[in-house]
């Protein structure tokens, strides 16, 4: 695989390597957008134990389980 193909499956912009975009002076510009890209990327992690449950459709309760997507977990209490 070539260099960038990933990125640019990823939806990533590549950093051009000619032309006005491509000089050394842009070089802040594209740590920035990395750290951007990072960032947007961090948002996308859940945070905590309840949000990292939800995200895996695991949830609890006393209830019968109704409703669901296929693949979700969840855990009956029993009395």
């Amino acid at each position: 695989m070539a260099i960038g193909d990933a990125a640019t499956a990823a939806g990533f912009p590549l950093v051009p390597d000619t032309g006005d975009q491509g000089k050394v002076r842009l070089g802040a510009q594209e740590i920035n957008r990395t750290r951007d890209e990072v960032a947007q990327v961090q948002a996308q992690i859940p945070v905590g134990k309840a949000a990292f449950r939800s995200a895996a459709g695991i949830s609890s309760g006393t209830a019968v389980p109704t409703g669901g997507n296929d693949g979700d977990i969840y855990f009956q209490i029993l009395p």
